[in-house]
């Protein structure tokens, strides 16, 4: 497992051309006896799923459907336990994500894909 972590570390760094992280992960790998195998593929970040519009998470989606509701930050996080600020932020993402500066723009959004309460009732026991 440490080798191994080593590995992708040090192929994270190649691939960034880091240098310096390049000669401390050879100097660790000499000490620790662990073996680097840089020809190892870097993991890339993850893939988009295919399934979630504008890129938005479940949780974003069962936020946005109360706020098509109408739901205030503090009815938001008292539906979903979170708390009233952590509404407020997931919010702030949803309006970045959906490109809109409101949300009555959002709720339109929500309104014109489909969104409905049965997602919300559905998620929020997987959430």
């Amino acid at each position: 497992p440490a080798g191994a972590a080593a590995s992708r570390a040090y192929a994270g760094a190649t691939a960034l051309g880091a240098g310096w992280l390049r000669r401390e992960l050879e100097g660790l790998a000499a000490r620790a006896r662990l073996e680097l195998a840089p020809d190892r593929p870097v993991p890339g970040p993850p893939e988009p799923v295919a399934d979630a519009p504008f890129g938005l998470t479940p949780r974003e989606r069962q936020v946005l459907v109360l706020v098509a509701r109408g739901a205030t930050n503090r009815e938001i996080g008292a539906e979903l336990f979170m708390a009233e600020k952590t509404a407020s932020v997931h919010v702030s993402r949803i309006l970045a994500k959906l490109d809109v500066r409101s949300r009555t723009e959002a709720a339109a959004v929500a309104h014109r894909q489909g969104f409905d309460d049965e997602e919300v009732a559905f998620s929020v026991g997987s959430a």
